[in-house]
């Protein structure tokens, strides 16, 4: 094995971050995994459109099983753990990104495809590969939802053919929860692949330690690189801009490609429950820019995992120079699982799909911005916390490096961190006015004072002034 050299560094506590410290901080991200262990766990969506988890049913929430697998409890197993005893024969280990043997860029073939999926369409392509060549015999994944208990937009669904993938595809930033699909799939005696983000495979990792059930079910896990999830508000702040008030909203699409955009400026197109539908560029509408974690969950502060350390293979957005003209769509794909190597490189030889390798480098430098946030920043916000005397869960990072964390950075998380809390309230308050513009006005001047951080000094703006003019 070729083994980077990296210290991992952790920091001491005196008492382990537990579920109660989860419950008490706000900390609970909604997976779910609670509820699959404990019956007396409720999920239930609260006034600001996330998931969250109800133990009121439970007298003692510290003698519960929960503890053992929820993702931001000490007492559950982190990646680094999971990361060696699933993995631990690849041939690559990198600090960066856990375990691997493979790692590529790529996208399907069939433009038609391409255009419905969000990117390259490997993650819907693995996913029935492993259904069509009869290694699971179904997916389990997010999709639209069609249970008419709730007026979720998306909920977790099991598809058993590839035409009922196809219903399912695309990457959807909503707060969900993968209980209820665990406890309808178990001992049923099929085998399932789960394609999900970060913590919640490693839940479902946590899970399998203590459920042999379910661990022979769950035969492959796919991961998704994600920047941080979304309450169900994120996807009612655009619907809302383009004139579809939340109450009206039946359907979204967070990412419908347009040829006439770089591949990282796609649309967002809003469906009314009259059948009108309407799109703009995310980025261009407020709050629609990923830097400004409007409607962030308060545990992604708390993760430090980017590529699924704990999954058989991971995907992600080649957000790389070489591949931003080609509005397609491009992945980038990280493999610790043969069986997926093989039907990759297979589909390579037959042309379904364009492959090449990529420099480990390359993949990472492809998430530049979410290893600062999830990095360097969990170093601020950590160290915030211990500041004001609150508990904080053992995490992959020295506290002591924000010694060498310039100001101005230090300065943007707390104001990224501060944009996330403030959004939940403004527009709960916005939906009970019935006031767009409430929301609008109260994040505004967080949102000037973060583009401000971005805006390039004066001497930096002169000197690109004079390149143009000079036709440098």
């Amino acid at each position: 094995m070729n083994v980077t050299n990296l210290k991992q560094n952790s920091i001491s506590h005196a008492q382990p971050f537990t579920i109660v410290n989860v419950a008490q901080q706000g900390v609970c991200v909604g997976c779910g995994a609670c509820a699959v262990v404990d019956q007396n766990v409720k999920l239930v969506r609260n006034s600001f459109g996330a998931m969250v988890a109800d133990f009121s049913a439970i007298a003692n929430l510290a003698d519960s099983p929960a503890d053992s697998v929820c993702p931001f409890s000490d007492n559950s197993q982190n990646e680094d753990f999971l990361g060696k005893l699933i993995y631990q024969d690849s041939e690559h280990y990198d600090q960066r990104v856990g375990y691997y043997s493979s790692i590529y860029s790529g996208r399907r073939v069939s433009e038609d495809t391409l255009l419905n999926s969000s990117s390259g369409g490997l993650t819907s392509y693995v996913a029935t590969e492993l259904l069509k060549q009869g290694h699971v015999d179904g997916i389990i994944h997010v999709g639209k939802n069609q249970s008419a208990d709730n007026d979720a937009l998306f909920s977790f669904v099991v598809s058993y053919s590839e035409a009922e993938a196809d219903k399912h595809k695309k990457s959807q930033y909503y707060s969900l929860s993968f209980d209820a699909v665990l406890k309808q799939v178990r001992g049923d005696g099929k085998r399932y692949v789960f394609v999900g983000v970060p913590c919640f495979i490693k839940a479902l990792r946590n899970i399998a330690l203590h459920d042999e059930v379910l661990a022979k079910q769950i035969s492959f896990t796919l991961g998704l690189v994600c920047g941080h999830l979304k309450s169900s508000a994120f996807a009612e702040l655009l619907s809302w801009q383009l004139g579809v008030k939340p109450e009206a909203l039946k359907a979204v699409d967070f990412r419908k490609k347009n040829k006439s955009s770089t591949v990282n400026a796609y649309d967002f197109m809003a469906t009314d429950h009259a059948g009108n539908s309407y799109a703009k560029t995310s980025a261009r509408m407020f709050g629609g820019g990923w830097g400004y974690a409007t409607f962030q969950l308060e545990a992604c502060d708390y993760c430090d995992d980017i590529f699924a350390e704990t999954a058989d293979a991971v995907f992600g957005d080649a957000w790389l120079p070489q591949f931003n003209t080609y509005w397609q769509g491009t992945n980038i794909v990280l493999v610790r699982n043969k069986v997926i190597d093989s039907i990759l490189n297979t589909a390579k030889i037959s042309q379904q799909i364009v492959l090449e390798n990529l420099a480990i480098d390359d993949l990472c430098l492809s998430q530049q911005g979410n290893f600062r946030h999830r990095r360097e920043g969990l170093v601020v916000r950590l160290h915030d916390d211990v500041n004001a005397g609150k508990a904080i869960p053992r995490k992959r990072v020295n506290l002591d490096t924000i010694k060498a964390i310039a100001k101005k950075r230090i300065a943007l998380v707390r104001l990224r961190r501060t944009m996330a809390r403030e959004s939940h309230g403004f527009f709960y308050e916005a939906k009970k006015q019935g006031d767009l513009n409430f929301f609008i006005n109260k994040m505004t001047p967080l949102k000037d004072k973060m583009d401000r951080f971005y805006k390039p000094n004066l001497f930096i703006r002169a000197f690109r002034k004079a390149r143009r003019i000079l036709g440098i």
